[in-house]
């Protein structure tokens, strides 16, 4: 099995034994590392109106504690700024940058519906967000400067916060570790662990953070997804029903039996369960939705595609989607942008050469052809701009 970042442990020790459940700092990770971008570009992407992106000050102009700029932010902000204390933010780099994608390439091992994105930091000395935990997990990888870090060990699911601002800062804080990390150094942190990032000089962080939807979101999914494949409407019954003392009281019993009908409809609905995870997990999230339609166009034929791959054509993923797939074995499903494309079998090779892998090749699109399902979501993919059509 593969090594996890030349530490000893496997891909899947590092999942048995620290995913999810306790810190883990990598010494030299990516030795050598050095940040394929600069702090100047950085902030050129946070100058851009379709880029997310913020400034935190932990004092502001006006004296206030903790200010928060959203983006764009502009070159009069930049200059009024002091020369410590403060940290601007980047969110989404990856998409904005498919050449940094490679950098995400060593955590595939988790699936990729899971990651949200890759969002990088830039801050002078001193410069923090302030301590607090994350309801996700989180690889911090020191790409410039030294950043010291101070982490709790037990997670802290509803933790005390400092009242009337932006942002959620603890309200006391006691570390159990500190370290300073260097540029090539790697720290994970599971969900809920807090901890306290400050910059010891000028330094860049690359965040990789990792999603899981919650209970609400996922039956809000799951109800939206029942009913448009119009099952799960059994009706609430009670042929055990005992005299009730109250005519108006819902009592214990009617209550466990509603509990038992949401739970039949549940473990009926394995295909709708499906279908609402991966329209949930590949949804657009709104500050990408313009970037991500821009790409819209007219379907290809299939003469169409087979000309422009003989012509020495690829196909490239856009990097603004997310793509997800699912199987039974007979039929499968692709999920693009909160989206279903269903692809007859054999289905799971093509599902994961159009879902997981960044372009496609003349040798890819032969192999397309034989399942012509998958052949025509991949026309109708590209008219939704999910791939891209670029010469070589």
């Amino acid at each position: 099995m593969s090594d996890f970042f030349n530490t000893g442990l496997s891909q899947q020790q590092f999942l048995d034994q620290y995913w999810q459940k306790k810190p883990l700092l990598i010494r030299q990770a990516l030795p050598n590392f050095s940040s394929p971008i600069s702090p100047e570009e950085l902030a050129g992407l946070a100058c851009e109106p379709d880029i997310e992106s913020r400034l935190i000050e932990e004092k502001g102009a006006d004296g206030t504690p903790w200010q928060v700029t959203c983006g764009p932010l502009t070159e009069d902000v930049f200059a009024r700024l002091p020369e410590s204390h403060w940290t601007m933010l980047v969110q989404d780099v990856d998409k904005h940058l498919p050449d940094l994608q490679d950098l995400l390439d060593p955590f595939r091992f988790i699936p990729d519906w899971r990651r949200d994105d890759l969002m990088i930091s830039y801050a002078p000395e001193s410069g923090t967000v302030g301590p607090h935990t994350d309801s996700y997990d989180v690889f911090l990888l020191q790409a410039m400067g030294t950043r010291r870090w101070q982490v709790g060990d037990q997670a802290i699911e509803q933790p005390p916060l400092i009242d009337d601002i932006e942002l959620q800062i603890l309200a006391e804080f006691s570390p159990d570790q500190t370290w300073d990390l260097l540029p090539g150094d790697l720290l994970y942190l599971p969900p809920h662990f807090a901890h306290h990032g400050v910059a010891l000089n000028d330094c860049m962080t690359f965040s990789i953070g990792f999603r899981a939807p919650s209970q609400v979101d996922m039956l809000d999914a799951l109800v939206n997804s029942l009913l448009e494949q119009g099952i799960a409407k059994s009706r609430y019954s009670d042929p055990d029903l005992l005299l009730n003392k109250h005519s108006a009281e819902i009592d214990s019993d009617v209550l466990a039996r509603m509990q038992q009908i949401l739970h039949q409809a549940i473990d009926k609905a394995t295909p709708a369960l499906a279908n609402a995870l991966g329209k949930l997990v590949t949804d657009t999230k709104p500050s990408l939705s313009s970037l991500a339609s821009e790409a819209s166009q007219e379907a290809p034929s299939i003469a169409e595609l087979s000309e422009h791959f003989e012509a020495g054509g690829r196909l490239y993923r856009n990097s603004y989607h997310r793509f997800a797939w699912s199987s039974d074995q007979e039929e499968g499903t692709l999920f693009m942008a909160g989206e279903t494309y269903p692809i007859h079998a054999p289905a799971i090779k093509p599902l994961k050469m159009l879902t997981e892998q960044s372009s496609l090749t003349k040798n890819d699109w032969q192999q397309l052809l034989k399942n012509n399902s998958a052949v025509q979501v991949l026309c109708q993919l590209i008219a939704e701009g999910g791939w891209l059509l670029q010469q070589e």
